[in-house]
């Protein structure tokens, strides 16, 4: 079952990119025949298409790969506990940014490769949720994991809001992004069994704000456009409480406040250098700020890392 399920997406995936050229420089669907031969796809298009063929097929095959085969049993749900969870909820955090990202890459992907709004909108949209979907379908047939609807609802709510960003321009001001930095325990040990998803220590989750744009235009000159207010959420001692379980440490929640490079507001003419400042400006990276661990009092640092 979780085999055909897999397979199906794919196939799903598959033919979807192949019809998105059709109209896809126009919104309606009032042409002939003739100008359906002649809609030919552009040297971009084809790009888009086959690197997300690949892309999609590829993460299947190593979702596959490494979780799910020869590990099946029959299909479960589980609630794990959502923010009070073992990791105090950056798991349905990392769920929401991965999606809202994934959805505003493809969108960027999809528009530079001369793809309608509406199709940009429509597949960055759909695709994302696909694949979140396939991913708690096959753990619903693993033995060490199971269906999470919190999961897929974090997921979800990161679609949607990447979708409402591009309905409701105003919410461009609040971009969420994510950084990392390696946590002590494995740059103690020589990064052993590392891996970035289970380095809940490194991870930080933001939401950025564009306070130049968001200010009155009388007030905008006392606020650099390149600079952001970003609040941040992280979690410490993730990985210790596993690891020393007899060592009395305790998982605590972390919270930032601090500034961020607004790559948007760098000029770009250029579409493809365009494209990859959007693209990067999802990411977070180092500047200073405050940091506060649980009841702890804020203490600033030059460089917010983790």
């Amino acid at each position: 079952m979780k085999k055909f399920a897999l397979v199906f997406y794919y196939i799903f995936i598959s033919i979807n990119l192949g019809f998105a050229n059709v109209g896809s420089n126009q919104d309606s669907l009032n042409f002939d025949s003739s100008s359906v031969i002649k809609n030919e796809l552009s040297r971009n298009q084809k790009l888009v298409i086959a690197g997300l063929a690949a892309q999609q097929a590829g993460s299947l095959y190593l979702e596959y790969k490494w979780w799910w085969e020869g590990d099946y049993h029959s299909f479960a749900i589980k609630n794990d506990g959502g923010f009070n969870n073992y990791s105090l909820g950056m798991d349905k955090v990392g769920h929401f940014y991965t999606s809202y990202m994934y959805s505003n890459l493809l969108y960027e992907l999809l528009k530079w490769g001369d793809f309608s709004e509406q199709k940009c909108t429509f597949y960055s949209t759909l695709l994302p949720f696909a694949w979140a979907l396939s991913i708690e379908l096959g753990d619903g047939f693993a033995t060490e994991f199971a269906f999470s609807p919190q999961d897929l609802l974090a997921n979800s709510l990161g679609i949607g809001y990447a979708y409402a960003q591009r309905k409701i321009p105003y919410l461009q001001n609040f971009k969420f992004k994510f950084s990392y930095f390696p946590g002590q325990y494995y740059r103690q040990n020589n990064y052993q069994n590392w891996s970035l998803t289970a380095d809940y220590n490194g991870h930080i989750y933001w939401l950025s704000t564009d306070v130049h744009n968001i200010l009155p235009n009388t007030a905008k000159a006392y606020w650099p456009k390149y600079l952001n207010l970003a609040f941040g959420y992280g979690i410490n001692n993730f990985t210790e409480v596993n690891a020393y379980k007899d060592k009395g440490y305790v998982l605590q929640r972390e919270f930032f406040i601090g500034l961020d490079y607004n790559l948007a507001a760098i000029p770009a003419k250029n579409r493809t250098v365009k494209a990859a400042r959007n693209m990067v400006d999802y990411y977070h990276f180092p500047a200073p700020g405050l940091k506060k661990t649980d009841n702890g009092n804020w203490q600033a640092q030059t460089l917010l890392l983790n």
